[in-house]
């Protein structure tokens, strides 16, 4: 019997991470619209996203992160693409920085071995830029994205698992999606009910974070030594606990973490015609999740 269910357990998880597995097969979803119609900035007070494109990032605002920063741009926020190295000089141009899914260099496979994705010097920027007021939106996937990342993550006492993790539902009803003001939202219509992911890795938090999104009894991480790379013997944890989408406050500053990112775009996959995120049945709440936590990153 526990062969059976790990059998089904492992093709859940290779369900949610073969389409994953080669970037060609994903592009931005063309047809998608936000759903969201109110600007929550005049243009003379719009915060400066700066959405990093440096560190050979595979979601750019010209691809598969552009359906995410059309969200933003309906809210009234000024997107900038970054094409530096993090400096406290550059870096105060920006009220908010968004990293997703940086690369150590310009990778053709996700094979080792790895290297840092950021240097100390980079590491010890962000983190005075946040502690001085800045805010990050830090966004590390399935692996190897958590291992790339790992100096800037730890930077913060994020822990990241190495490996794949089975789409999931996170609900308020079940505690899995936490109370937080960014859950219940500035009014009635932001509140937040449910919120999907698709894969993508978990962590564990510093004692002084707060877990948005908190995986229940029976989830497990998938640790292969090569990513994607999964079989019957491939070792996997528990996660029970652990968290998908966590957030903390750091000095003045603050920092929204999350271990998924097709939560917050829309993305195509060409083999199957198939639409992942934003527009996915189950996801109808993640755009305004995804406004909730601009909105606190902007201390709206």
């Amino acid at each position: 019997m526990k062969l059976i269910v790990r059998m089904m357990f492992l093709g859940l998880v290779l369900i949610g991470t073969a389409s994953c597995a080669d970037n060609s097969n994903q592009q931005p979803d063309p047809d998608f619209t936000p759903k969201n119609t109110k600007n929550s900035f005049v243009e003379l007070k719009s915060p400066i996203v700066l959405i990093d494109e440096a560190h050979y990032n595979v979601h750019t605002f010209n691809d598969r992160l552009k359906p995410f920063g059309h969200v933003l741009q309906s809210d009234g926020y000024t997107l900038k693409r970054s094409k530096e190295k993090f400096t406290l000089e550059y870096l105060a141009q920006a009220d908010i920085l968004v990293i997703a899914n940086a690369l150590d260099r310009d990778r053709k496979d996700y094979n080792p071995p790895y290297s840092d994705a950021f240097t100390v010097e980079e590491v010890q920027a962000v983190k005075q830029w946040v502690s001085q007021g800045g805010a990050l939106f830090f966004i590390a996937d399935h692996a190897p994205y958590p291992k790339l990342a790992q100096k800037l993550s730890k930077a913060f006492g994020f822990e990241f698992t190495n490996g794949h993790v089975n789409r999931a539902v996170f609900r308020t009803d079940n505690n899995a999606l936490m109370e937080h003001a960014i859950t219940n939202g500035a009014t009635f219509t932001e509140q937040i009910a449910q919120v999907k992911t698709f894969g993508g890795a978990a962590f564990q938090i510093p004692h002084n974070a707060k877990s948005l999104l908190t995986f229940g009894k029976g989830k497990f991480s998938d640790e292969p030594a090569i990513p994607f790379k999964i079989n019957g013997q491939t070792p996997r944890i528990s996660i029970e606990g652990w968290s998908q989408g966590a957030v903390l406050e750091v000095g003045e500053g603050r920092i929204a973490v999350f271990a998924e990112t097709a939560m917050f775009t829309s993305q195509l996959i060409l083999s199957s015609g198939e639409t992942l995120g934003l527009t996915s049945a189950g996801a109808e709440q993640n755009e305004q999740f995804l406004l909730n936590v601009m909105h606190w990153l902007s201390k709206v």
